[in-house]
C-alpha cells in the first residue's frame, strides 16, 4: 500500500454515518469501491472544512457501495457523524496519526495573555466589579480570572473592571489576576495543491514554494489578524484537486 497518491478529488458524493464503536461506515448515495470512488487504503475525511470537520480516517475495507470500514477514529474529533458530506482523498496517510492534523486535538478557543496583575483592594462576594493595580490593554470581552474566579469583562472605567455577573467567592487585596483574551480556534488540515493554488496563492497569507502535499495551519493572533503556517509533507507534481475547499481556501 503506497504512503499517498496524488489525487485529492477522489468521488464522494452523498453522505455518511459512522458507527465509533464498530469502525463501520455507511454511506447514503455512496459509490465506494466503484472507479474512481473510496477504494481501500484511501483516506476518508468526514465533514467540510467550511463548516463542521471531523477528520480523517484511512479506509481499511469496502463492503458494498454503501459500507466501509475505517483503521482507527483516534484522529476524528470524537463528535457523533451522522448524514454529513465527505472527501476521498489520497493524502500521506500518516498525518492521520500526527498529533498537528487529529481533529482530536484541535482547540477552539486559544487565548492570550492580556496582563498578570494584582487586585488594588479586595473584591467581596456578589460583587461584580475588580478594582486592579493596573488595567494597560484590558477591554470587553476579556476573561478576568482570580482563584476560582473566572468571568467575562463587560467594561474598564478608571482602574476598576465590570464583569459580566457577580463573583461567588472573593477576590483579596494584593491577590493575583490575570486577563485574557480568546484569540480564535487553531485549525490544521491537509490539503492537495497543483500548480493553480501554488499561483493563487502567491499574493496571500497562503503563500507556497511547492505544489503537492501540504499540511497548512491558521489561526487568530491577539490582535485579530490570521496567522498562517504552512508545511509541504510531499513536494510533487501531477496533484489532481477539487475537494471543497479548494486551495487557497479564501
Amino acid at each position: 500500500m503506497a504512503l499517498w497518491g496524488n489525487n485529492d478529488a477522489k468521488g464522494s458524493g452523498g453522505t455518511v454515518s459512522l458507527d465509533y464503536s464498530t469502525l463501520v461506515v455507511t454511506g447514503s448515495g455512496t459509490t465506494f469501491g466503484q472507479v474512481g470512488a473510496a477504494a481501500t487504503g484511501d483516506v476518508i475525511r468526514f465533514g467540510s472544512r467550511t463548516g463542521t470537520y471531523y477528520g480523517d480516517a484511512i479506509i481499511v475495507g469496502i463492503a458494498s457501495t454503501t459500507q466501509l470500514s475505517i483503521a482507527s477514529t483516534s484522529a476524528l474529533s470524537g463528535a457523533a457523524i451522522s448524514g454529513v458530506q465527505f472527501d476521498i482523498s489520497e493524502l500521506p496517510k500518516y498525518t492521520t496519526w500526527d498529533s498537528v492534523y487529529i481533529q482530536r486535538g484541535q482547540s477552539t478557543a486559544e487565548t492570550h495573555l492580556v496582563i498578570s496583575t494584582s487586585a488594588a483592594s479586595t473584591a467581596g462576594i456578589g460583587t461584580n466589579k475588580v478594582t486592579l493595580t493596573s488595567v494597560t490593554g484590558i477591554t470587553t470581552g476579556d476573561t478576568l480570572a482570580s482563584g476560582s474566579v473566572s468571568k467575562a469583562v463587560t467594561s474598564v472605567s478608571g482602574s476598576i473592571v465590570s464583569l459580566a455577573s457577580t463573583i461567588a467567592a472573593a477576590i483579596a487585596s494584593g491577590a493575583t489576576v490575570t486577563v485574557t483574551r480568546a484569540t480564535g480556534a487553531k485549525a490544521s488540515s491537509v490539503y492537495g495543491v497543483a500548480g493553480a493554488g501554488v499561483t493563487a496563492a502567491a499574493t496571500t497569507k497562503y503563500a507556497l514554494t511547492h505544489e503537492g502535499w501540504v499540511g497548512v495551519t491558521t489561526y487568530i493572533d491577539s490582535e485579530g489578524n490570521l496567522r498562517v503556517k504552512t508545511e509541504t509533507l510531499v513536494a510533487m507534481s501531477g496533484i489532481t484537486t477539487g475537494n471543497t475547499p479548494t486551495y487557497p481556501p479564501v
